[in-house]
């Protein structure tokens, strides 16, 4: 007699009854689960994912430490890089050195369930090996710095927090970008120097980025890319209206400028235009992070500073 058709027996119906409820709880707890994990796909191309907010995170590039607290998270940092000095809580977690020169071993003795990496170090592909998950961000853009804020905070699921923060930003931004139209009758020709060599920062990078927020024109051509070793007959040919020199931190003065062949003679030069840098204000400037509306204000502050009344409209 085929019995596939025969009515369970009560102990049976029972047994089948629970299996069929545990299936039902599980396959809801595997939704629950993967509804519950994070996804984002970082600067290297690499998929990050974390199946809770991380509680032991180490950073180990400034501006990605800066973008973690402004979202509210420093209470989650264990660690920074050597550089990592903003905002100054961060002073009190131990320091594991830089990207390039990192202490593995103290960091690994930390137990991060998430380090912050730059793109360049090799730092990520170190860590994985040793199993440590690692985010990698590359703000080298205005844009970049609200989409790593915005990664952080689904990473740390501190969207609320990162949203209010990305709002902030842009608005600030914009505000910038408005009365940039209308803030120099002249937008001032200004030059970049990173290093003596001299190496410029170019249109299509964060610096020069914020020399156009501000109204501001570079000497750069968008064609020489982000970070140019240039010719210094292309500084002498551009004239600049203002130079501000980022490496005076390493011992280059408007003096040393003055006396390079030609340049005695460039404008900037002989109206006093040179801005010597501060090294806290150069960090401020060249980081790519949620300081982004203060290093804006700050660019348009030395360039003002720099030419006094003579351009303003």
């Amino acid at each position: 007699m085929n019995c596939s058709h025969r009515r369970p027996s009560r102990p049976h119906r029972a047994t089948f009854l629970a299996r069929t409820v545990l299936a039902t709880c599980v396959a809801a707890l595997l939704v629950g689960w993967a509804a519950a994990q994070v996804v984002v796909t970082d600067a290297l191309g690499h998929e990050v994912r974390l199946e809770r907010p991380p509680e032991r995170v180490i950073a180990m590039l400034p501006s990605l430490g800066e973008s973690a607290c402004a979202i509210a998270a420093c209470d989650l940092l264990v660690g920074r890089d050597r550089h990592g000095d903003h905002p100054p809580e961060l002073l009190d977690l131990p320091e594991l050195g830089d990207a390039f020169a990192p202490d593995l071993e103290r960091l690994l003795a930390l137990e991060p369930d998430l380090v912050l990496v730059d793109v360049y170090s090799g730092l990520a592909e170190a860590l994985e090996r040793h199993g440590v998950p690692t985010y990698a961000g590359a703000p080298e853009r205005i844009g970049d710095v609200t989409a790593v804020l915005a990664d952080l905070g689904a990473l740390f699921g501190r969207e609320e927090e990162a949203a209010a923060e990305i709002a902030r930003i842009d608005a600030a931004v914009e505000a910038m970008r408005e009365a940039s139209e209308t803030r120099f009758a002249e937008p001032p020709l200004v030059y970049l120097e990173i290093d003596p060599t001299p190496f410029s920062a170019g249109p299509d990078s964060y610096l020069g980025e914020l020399l156009a927020l501000v109204g501001a024109r570079n000497v750069v051509p968008a064609e020489a890319g982000p970070f140019p070793a240039l010719d210094p007959e292309t500084v002498i040919a551009s004239d600049p209206d203002v130079i501000v020199l980022l490496d005076a931190p390493y011992g280059v003065t408007a003096a040393t400028v003055a006396e390079r062949p030609g340049w005695g003679g460039l404008s900037a030069v002989r109206s006093g235009a040179v801005v010597e840098v501060l090294e806290a204000q150069g960090d401020l400037l060249s980081r790519a992070g949620p300081r982004l509306p203060e290093a804006a204000a700050l660019m348009l502050e030395l360039i003002e500073t720099a030419l006094g009344e003579r351009d303003r409209p």
